[in-house]
Formats: structure tokens, sequence, C-alpha cells
């Protein structure tokens, strides 16, 4: 029996990958979590082979997650699953050598198969994760200026941010500006357009 974690943020695609995999023989979902649950405690105790990892989230806390789950449970093997386009958070995975990258939009089937493959101790990525982050540019943001230009693509004025962040007004027009000179925009929309076509926020 291969025992898994779920750790999805977004609750329908939790409970239906929960709901998927319950119709497999071999398959059993020992627990689901959203990313900001995992704690070093919550992982040395999980009784799991595999942890399913959804990497598509606004929240932060996914690269903590998959820090917790290497550090704390390097005898379990990591799936996370991704859009195409590479983001800073699928970038920090690959940094990690997890087990396996899938695409979010492939079948179940394939999703069974790579459970059952990595439960063999095979690893592997997606030809089309591979080849979107080879063909993407380096974040050149700090975590603080994503944090910055993500509150602002929330639409958050300057004020709303400073306060949201517990910085000064003027250390986050400053923050602004740098990140406009970093990646070439002529505007705080047009840093905004950028940040969010490559995938950085």
């Amino acid at each position: 029996m291969i025992r898994i974690m779920l750790i999805v943020d977004a609750c329908l695609l939790r409970t239906a990958l929960a709901k998927a995999m319950s119709y497999e023989d071999d398959l059993d979902v020992v627990a689901q979590h959203t990313s900001v649950e995992v704690t070093p405690d919550l992982a040395r105790k999980v009784d799991a082979d595999v942890f399913v990892v959804d990497l598509d989230t606004l929240m932060g806390s996914v690269t903590d997650a998959l820090d917790t789950l290497t550090e704390h449970r390097p005898d379990c093997a990591v799936l996370v699953l991704a859009t195409v386009a590479a983001s800073s958070a699928l970038r920090h995975a690959l940094g990690r050598r997890l087990g396996a990258y899938l695409r979010k939009d492939c079948n179940v089937d394939h999703l069974v198969d790579a459970l059952r493959r990595m439960a063999a101790g095979e690893r592997f990525i997606e030809p089309a994760i591979a080849a979107s982050v080879l063909s993407r540019r380096r974040n050149p943001l700090t975590p603080r200026e994503r944090d910055v230009i993500r509150l602002a693509a929330e639409g958050m004025s300057v004020r709303d941010i400073a306060a949201g962040l517990f910085l000064t007004t003027g250390t986050v027009r400053t923050y602004l500006s740098t990140i406009m000179q970093k990646i070439g925009a002529r505007s705080r929309l047009d840093a905004i357009r950028i940040a969010t076509e490559e995938n950085w926020l």
C-alpha cells in the first residue's frame, strides 16, 4: 500500500484528488493539509510514503512546506504538481531535486502511474515543465520585492502595502522603483504586467 499525504491549498482540488485516489486498491490518502499547516512536527508524525504538493498558490508557505518536508522527511518521495509556466515556486522545487514533477492538467491515470513509479524509486520530470523552466528568465526579484509587487498587482495602494508589510511608504516606493529598474519596466503597471507574464509573483 502506498500511503499519500496531499498538500494542496485549494479545497476543491484537494478533495477531488483524494476521491480519485480512493478508487485505487494500492493507494491510501492518509492526510490532507494546506501548505501553511506543514510543520516539522506534522512532517515527522504523518505516516506517508509520498507527499503530493500543489505549487500553484499565492501563499509563499508552499516553498516553506517543501523545505520542511525535504529536511524532516528525507525518506519520503515528493511529487509536485505545477502549471507548465515556470514559477519561482517551481524553480525552488527543482533546486530541491524532488522525486517527480507533473503538469496539473495531466489525467488521473498519469498521476496514479507517477505515484507508483515514485514508490518504486523512480524520479522524473515532464519535458514540458523542463522546457518551460529553461525558456524563462531567472527571477531577479528578492522575496521582499516579490511581496511588494504581488500586493501591488492585487490593487493595493502604497499606503496599504506599507501597512500590510510593516514598512514605511517611502520604503515601499523605493522597492517599486528598484523593481522597475531591475525588470526594465516603464511604470508600476508595466512592472506588474512583466512580473505576471514571467510568473514571478
